[in-house]
């Protein structure tokens, strides 16, 4: 799932603990979308969900 801060800041620093590379929390506390398996408890106050990494399971566009 990609995930993106509610207002770019600091975080703790906390990035392994969270399953990131150091890149992806410089990425992640600048505003950018990083992708994660799952959603860190630690920062997930601060962060929102913007998209899935899969499409499976969705029904194709007009289907009802």
């Amino acid at each position: 799932m990609k995930v993106k801060l509610k207002n770019p800041q600091a975080l703790p620093n906390a990035w392994k603990s969270c399953g990131m590379t150091i890149e992806e929390w410089r990425d992640l506390e600048a505003g950018k979308t990083v992708e994660v398996k799952s959603v860190p408890e630690l920062i997930k106050g601060n962060i929102d969900v913007v998209g899935s990494a899969s499409k499976q399971g969705q029904s194709p566009k007009g289907a009802k």
